[in-house]
């Protein structure tokens, strides 16, 4: 899988086939590329964060200064920020 089909995926849709980008398509690619950064985490390092991300949030801790490269990546990730999402969930169930 290349760049542009990773970008697509993370946004929940399908990378189109080639001549059929559409102008919100294009939109969104171009938004991505300029949001990109050279010191990005992949999902996989995400992965391994995830949980302590969670926990501060869930804390109400500013994880934007403490875990800057975990929060950009998940305002660009729908799969991670789907993940946070439901671990949210979980820790706000177990404190009921």
């Amino acid at each position: 899988m290349n760049f542009f089909q990773r970008l697509f995926q993370r946004r929940g849709g399908k990378f189109p086939q080639a001549g059929s980008l559409n102008d919100k398509d294009l939109r969104i690619l171009i938004q991505k590329i300029q949001a990109t950064r050279e010191d990005e985490v992949s999902c996989d390092e995400v992965d391994v964060l995830i949980d302590q991300y969670a926990e501060l949030a869930a804390r109400g801790e500013d994880i934007a200064a403490l875990m800057p490269l975990v929060q950009q990546h998940l305002e660009m990730c729908s799969d991670c920020r789907e993940e946070l999402e439901a671990l949210l969930r979980v820790l706000q169930a177990s404190t009921a």
